[in-house]
């Protein structure tokens, strides 16, 4: 086996500056051989099996640090198999800077790396300056390969102008068919302050204290193209929030009498045995340019179903001493390289016997249509949508949230339960920039509302749209991340929306849905579904 691991491809003006290409070439080491080869699933002496050729290159492009692979397989002469490994890395170097125009000038810093040493570790810190509060401080290791194996080790801390939090995670994620078993072990604590918009007044807040802690494991059932999956989990969570409210001011922390927020959600501590079962029949298609500008992407194509059944134990207290719970994952997609569609989406909710029916539902999911009439053009259409009936943590949906949010209403103080946002983009990819990066526009129109539902100043806000462009970049060309400056203007300008710019530099190939934070803070923290990284 040839393992061949190269850095970036930085062309262009960096090729032809030999200050600039010295630069870039001593902030990157290109990923170790020794970590290339641990993700192969081909072993000398062993069949050379299509199958284990190419999902060790889907495995390799699932990586973050890695924006393409490709695993080849030659006769040799000798009634053997020669197996080149090409690997190409993404740029490393992670950083940010927070500036304003008065003193102190600089309000933030960011620094990091996603693969450090080319070891397959994520690394970074960041500080950002809490003015009237304390400082934020944070940080977050991340190894892919413990031990030289695929298992994975989290942790992340962060201490914020208002509480904080921590989190361990070591898992063997679930990553290919042709993988036998997966497990997790996890644990954390989060202490927030979770926001309630109210038009025109500063926005009520309540704390909420969290801490969770879960282990669990499953076996394949069934081979590679259908399978099942089956284990079990015991989780443990506890919820304290707080029964008064208070404003978060410029000047300190206020007391707030918002009537409907006082002693409104109660402590509870759930521990509880799951059931774990999963059923999967998917293959991957490889396709360019659909969420990364123009780099690669494997497509899943199928269905694949996830349910967990759990029961409380005796150690639980409060309104989750008797229930039970459910939870479900559902993903189809079909489709090739010109057109695409899928929907995943997830549910959960208990019964208790307190309150004698279902509670705390909780929803999210997407549905998207992707059409590639030409290389360089592309056509989508998703839906996302979040919410809840009757939740147990405090949480209201901003209209016009950051992430999953709807653009150009980024100032609009409007909240509620639930969340739908529909968004439809026509894309070009204008070419390439001298070798240095990949470039395109595109042009899209938002819509979608929020219901007011059962939560604390929750508002119904109508349906709202806006329209914008975007621009597009990729660096190094056929990155998987992609930047975007988008430019959204409202067509209701009801509630003082305006237009508004975001800037983002994100990789969307990996994961075909992620809830947004405001959606997934609500949820279970120990989630059976998220031990397991569907590929």
């Amino acid at each position: 086996m040839v393992i061949v691991s190269q850095a970036p491809g930085f062309g262009g003006v960096f090729a032809r500056s030999p200050l600039m290409g010295r630069l870039v070439t001593r902030m990157h080491v290109t990923t170790a051989p020794a970590v290339i080869r641990n993700f192969v699933l081909l072993r000398k002496g062993e069949r050379c099996s299509p199958l284990l050729r190419s999902e060790s290159e889907r495995i390799l492009r699932a990586m973050p640090f890695i924006a393409d692979a490709n695993v080849t397989a030659y006769r040799d002469g000798m009634d053997g198999v020669r197996v080149e490994v090409v690997t190409v890395d993404e740029p490393s170097l992670i950083g940010s800077v927070g500036l304003e125009n008065d003193a102190p000038f600089l309000t933030g810093l960011t620094v990091g790396t996603q693969n450090l040493l080319g070891n397959a570790v994520f690394a970074s810190a960041s500080w950002r300056d809490g003015f009237f509060y304390r400082d934020r401080y944070a940080g977050r290791y991340t190894n892919y390969q413990l031990f030289g194996k695929p298992y994975q080790l989290q942790l992340a801390a962060a201490r914020r102008e208002l509480g904080g939090d921590w989190e361990a995670e070591v898992a063997y994620p679930f990553l290919t068919d042709v993988q036998k078993s997966a497990w997790r072990v996890s644990g954390g604590e989060i202490d927030e302050y979770a926001r309630f918009l109210r038009p025109g007044g500063t926005p009520s807040s309540l704390e909420v204290k969290r801490r969770f802690a879960d282990a669990g494991a499953m076996l394949r059932v069934g081979s590679s193209g259908l399978l099942g999956l089956l284990g079990a989990q015991l989780s443990y969570e506890a919820n304290a929030p707080s029964s008064a409210p208070v404003l978060v001011t410029d000047s300190g922390l206020t007391a707030d009498t918002t009537s409907t927020l006082i002693g409104r959600y109660r402590t509870s501590r759930s521990a509880r045995v799951n059931m774990l079962l999963g059923l999967r029949r998917v293959r991957f298609v490889r396709v360019t340019g659909f969420d990364a500008l123009n780099g690669p992407q494997d497509l899943r194509i199928g269905t694949q179903l996830g349910l967990t059944v759990g029961h409380s134990l005796p150690a639980s207290r409060g309104i989750a001493r008797n229930e039970k719970y459910v939870s479900a994952n559902l993903y189809f997609g079909v489709g090739g390289t010109r057109s695409y569609a899928a929907v995943q989406a997830d549910l959960e909710g208990r019964q208790s016997q307190e309150t004698k029916g279902w509670d705390d539902v909780l929803t999210s999911g997407r549905l998207a249509w992707y059409l590639k009439p030409h290389p360089r053009h592309l056509v989508s259409a998703d839906l996302t949508w979040g919410g809840g009936w009757s939740a147990r943590i405090p949480y209201q949906l901003d209209l016009g949230a950051r992430r999953g949010g709807l653009r150009g209403y980024d100032d609009v103080e409007l909240g509620g339960a639930r969340r739908v946002i529909t968004r439809i983009e026509e894309r070009w990819r204008i070419g390439n920039f001298r070798g240095t990066a990949d470039a395109g526009v595109g042009v899209f129109t938002d819509f979608g509302r929020v219901w007011a539902g059962d939560v604390p100043l929750g508002l119904n806000s109508g349906f709202r749209q806006s329209v914008g462009l975007s621009l597009m970049a990729a660096v190094p060309p056929r990155s998987q991340r992609m930047w975007r400056l988008d430019l959204a203007v409202p067509i209701d300008r009801r509630d003082g929306s305006r237009w508004g710019v975001r800037l983002t530099n994100e990789d969307r190939t990996r994961a075909f849905f992620n809830s947004p934070g405001d959606v997934r803070r609500i949820r279970e923290r120990v989630l059976p579904q998220s031990i397991f990284n569907w590929p």
